[in-house]
């Protein structure tokens, strides 16, 4: 059950602005989607790497050729994996055009 929003009364005059209405409510930090995120970064990190060393011979393997639709997985994972940690870390950091607003949220 979602706890209901806090409001605030209007004064009766329609043609005034409420300093109320331009706050932006804290935003909360979405800890399944940045979680997500770090799983997507480290398993793509782990299967390039073993794609390159498949592909280079350091582990013998028969059929080496599998490296490349492991090498494509890889890339699939690692590439939206390391762009929402990097606006995780940014955002934790505070540096200045970074939101957690810019992850989507899986929390809901």
């Amino acid at each position: 059950m979602k706890p209901s929003p806090k409001y605030t009364r209007l004064r009766s005059s329609e043609d005034e602005y409420h300093p109320g209405q331009w706050r932006k409510p804290p935003t909360k930090v979405p800890w399944r989607s940045i979680s997500l995120a770090i799983f997507l970064f480290l398993a793509g990190s782990g299967m390039l790497v073993m794609a390159i060393v498949l592909r280079l011979g350091v582990i013998e393997s028969k059929f080496w050729e599998h490296c490349y639709p492991l090498f494509l997985l890889g890339c699939l994972l690692f590439i939206p994996g390391a762009y929402h940690v990097r606006i995780a870390y940014m955002t934790y950091k505070g540096v200045k055009g970074f939101s957690y607003e810019d992850i989507p949220s899986y929390d809901d």
